[in-house]
């Protein structure tokens, strides 16, 4: 059931419409300024806020600008008696849903509350399956969703931990559009990006500013979701600060005078082992602790790699409509070498790669010439990571020698395995001088 709140200075009207939206199902408060709006708003959420234009001391759009600070998910319909085409469109290009003109009959009013609602309704189905598309066959990636599931209705912190390119944003964002909180605001703030100066005015604002145009994440995010990306990063001096808004729920403005309150969940994520950190003394134990009240570790790509196949075939349907090319097949070669390479990029270099075989293609095939542009482009070794360094002619020739292995030298389910006819087995067989198999 929407909450709904009805501002207006008319004490009679404000009754009216209160009583008759409440008689529709919804949950109705009613505001006689818009200053006693913004103080209910400030402990309740309202999904749209009905408000006249003209009041004694603020207005309408003041109310709005206020409103949509504390909760960004609000929508509003502003209402005028003096209504003309200018100001229709400064309030629709100033945030509001809608602008109604009195008199109105009520039953309008109702129907644009409903289309708004309904519209609001789409837009976050669209968001979720744009964020909470994850294409897996792996069982890891299974178990990680179901605890994306449980960490949605959990209103706990979440670390989510995993090499670059594993997608931790993605997870961030499911947990967030699957929670009670989906409808409010979704903050990102990277650890890495800024100074500490300039991080501590990003996270907690600039309250040296009498405007405060600058409020911070943690206010912006209030009511909603507020994710720390590379939270590693992080200078003592912030985790400490971090720590202690955690624990009170409010933090003090720099000059001590402001204790200022959000209610917002926070989503960490690291590349990095916070809990080994936190024992070699480099991250604060306590923040540790803090925030791992429900981890989700990302495992790598080259650790799923029932997760190859179905990625590529979604990035290259994604790709091939980008760049209007009819792209039908990857050559198996490729294919092989994906199974095998290490993935230090993990599913956001896999995404590059399909990405540019699609710009470059001018056939329907993608064939080595298009995944490997240039030398600096092949699998290049680190010392201790296990990473391969060997040409795709290397790869090839090991993948039929641990497939005759495994097939005890049988020719027919060998290239079955590998995807190729037998022929094309005995040809590569010849060519990379692999008389018989060694079968132990």
């Amino acid at each position: 059931m929407a909450n709904i709140i009805v501002v207006d200075d008319d004490k009679v009207l404000r009754k009216n419409l209160a009583f008759y939206i409440r008689s529709q199902g919804f949950d109705v408060d009613a505001a006689e300024s818009g200053e006693e709006a913004i103080e209910k708003s400030k402990s309740k959420f309202y999904d749209v806020v009905i408000s006249d234009i003209r009041m004694a001391k603020m207005s309408g759009f003041e109310l709005m600008k206020q409103v949509k600070k504390i909760h960004p998910g609000s929508e509003i319909i502003l209402v005028t008696g003096y209504g003309n085409i200018p100001m229709a469109v400064e309030a629709i290009q100033g945030g509001a849903a809608d602008f109604i003109c009195k008199p109105f009959e009520f039953s309008s009013l109702l129907t644009r509350i409903e289309k708004i609602l309904h519209k609001r309704e789409q837009k976050v189905i669209s968001s979720e399956d744009k964020y909470d598309r994850f294409i897996t066959k792996s069982q890891k990636m299974q178990d990680i969703l179901d605890l994306i599931a449980k960490a949605a209705m959990a209103e706990v912190t979440v670390l989510i931990e995993g090499e670059v390119g594993t997608g931790k944003e993605l997870v961030a964002r499911a947990i967030h559009g699957r929670s009670n909180r989906k409808d409010m605001a979704f903050i990102v703030v990277e650890s890495f990006a800024s100074n500490e100066k300039e991080l501590n005015q990003e996270f907690f604002g600039n309250w040296d500013n009498s405007d405060n145009e600058n409020p911070g994440a943690i206010i912006r995010a209030n009511s909603g979701t507020l994710f720390i990306k590379d939270i590693e990063n992080m200078s003592p001096n912030l985790q400490t600060r971090l720590l202690r808004f955690i624990q009170d729920g409010y933090f003090m403005t720099s000059d001590k005078n402001l204790k200022i309150k959000s209610d917002v969940r926070l989503l960490c994520s690291s590349t990095k082992s916070i809990k080994r950190l936190a024992g070699s003394g480099q991250f604060r134990e306590d923040l540790f602790y803090a925030i791992n009240i429900m981890p989700i570790y990302i495992p790598p790509l080259r650790n799923r790699i029932a997760d190859i196949f179905p990625l590529v075939n979604h990035f290259l349907e994604k790709y091939c409509t980008k760049f209007e090319k009819e792209i039908k097949a990857i050559a198996p070669d490729i294919l092989a070498w994906m199974q095998t390479y290490q993935w230090p990029g993990n599913v956001a270099e896999l995404e590059n790669i399909i990405a540019r075989a699609c710009a470059l293609s001018t056939s329907d095939v993608v064939d080595e010439s298009l995944v490997f542009t240039l030398p600096k482009d092949r699998p290049a070794s680190e010392e201790g990571t296990g990473f391969l360094n060997v040409t795709l002619k290397d790869n090839q020739r090991t993948l039929i020698l641990k497939a005759l292995k495994q097939n005890a030298g049988n020719y027919t389910r060998t290239a079955q395995q590998l995807g190729i006819s037998r022929t094309t087995l005995w040809r590569r067989m010849k060519r990379f001088k692999i008389d018989e198999p060694v079968i132990q």
